[in-house]
């Protein structure tokens, strides 16, 4: 017995409706399995692919360093030929290139460099910096920085203001590598904060900067907070006492960041004469800035300095209280915790 109607002009509404939705889901999901299994096909053929290439390249490169009998001028030649045809193939390749950069020094080094260029991959970089994707420009910067290529400067210097930190974070490391003489002139075109990572790289880098150090007191007025804090961290680290002057008029700086910067760099470099301004600037000061200041005078200071401060502790300032009384006891011993210490407004 047939229990469907012959036409679908025979078929209630509600089952037509039903029935169309079926056959749509069904073909949807027939079509949505496809599109995966083809997906996770092709991405095991690239993945296969990659496997091999790698192999591939890292074989050609320990023959290229280390087979003194191998025709590098051929091999070089005949490699990039057969097996970079493709963006792929040469991302590959530098990626490769950059372990062996990080692994290897001197003569090796060099080497290196000498295959980078022999296996045309300058061009992929430059093809990188030239697109739209800020990966792409990160990692090429990148690329060009491990493997001391020089790239167009007109290329690279936009990118110290782009949208993306990591974009900003590779130029600053490529710039600082790449300079010959003053490594830090870029600051002046920043027109973003520095973070805290970019500072710490700056600084990782400087370490190992062998042309002579710049004078960091340039940047002391600098539009950016950020690039002032930095500076001044880098006059303690690099022991610049001619920039003592500079250095104690920024415990007067409009930043509470900077002044707060500035009193641990002086203390840091001993410099007793900022003393008194930091005193006179007690009163005006925030927590964090008053605890660097009892920190300053501990260090460098005298008992007379601290007693100069006491009148200018508040009565409900219970933690700069406290701080006063320890370092009291720093400079006398015996002194009691709470008997024979006197302020202005007592002790509750």
């Amino acid at each position: 017995m047939n229990f469907f109607p012959k036409s679908f002009q025979d078929w209630p509404i509600i089952l037509e409706i039903n029935f169309k939705l079926t056959i749509l889901f069904s073909i949807l999901a027939v079509v949505l399995l496809g599109t995966v299994l083809v997906l996770r096909i092709r991405k095991n053929k690239k993945e296969i692919r990659k496997k091999n290439l790698k192999l591939l390249i890292i074989d050609f490169i320990n023959n290229f360093l280390f087979d003194e009998e191998f025709d590098k001028a051929n091999g070089l030649k005949k490699f990039r030929n057969e097996h970079l045809k493709t963006t792929y193939d040469n991302h590959v390749a530098i990626t490769q290139l950059l372990m062996y950069t990080n692994n290897l020094k001197g003569e090796s080094s060099l080497l290196i460099k000498e295959l980078f260029d022999g296996l045309d991959l300058y061009k992929f970089l430059l093809k990188d910096l030239k697109g739209r994707g800020w990966h792409k420009k990160a990692r090429a910067i990148h690329a060009s920085s491990q493997l001391n290529v020089i790239v167009p400067e007109d290329m690279v210097l936009p990118q110290l203001n782009a949208k993306r930190e990591e974009t900003r974070h590779q130029t600053i490391m490529y710039l600082i590598n790449a300079s010959k003489n003053n490594p830090l002139a870029f600051l002046d075109k920043i027109d973003r904060p520095l973070t805290l990572w970019q500072q710490i790289g700056m600084e990782t880098e400087l370490r190992t900067y062998e042309g002579e150090m710049p004078d960091f007191s340039r940047w002391l007025d600098h539009r950016q907070p950020s690039v002032t804090i930095f500076c001044i961290k880098m006059i303690v680290d690099h022991n610049q006492f001619e920039n003592i002057l500079p250095l104690q008029k920024l415990v007067n700086h409009p930043n509470a960041d900077i002044r707060y910067q500035a009193i641990v760099s002086l203390r840091k470099m001993e410099i007793e004469e900022a003393i008194p301004l930091l005193i006179e600037n007690f009163p005006k000061e925030s927590l964090k800035i008053k605890t660097e200041i009892f920190k300053t005078i501990k260090v460098m200071g005298t008992e007379n300095h601290l007693q100069a401060i006491a009148p200018h502790i508040k009565v409900n300032e219970r933690a700069l209280k406290i701080q006063y009384l320890k370092i009291a006891r720093h400079f006398k011993p015996k002194t009691p915790l709470v008997k024979g210490i006197t302020f202005k407004n007592k002790l509750a």
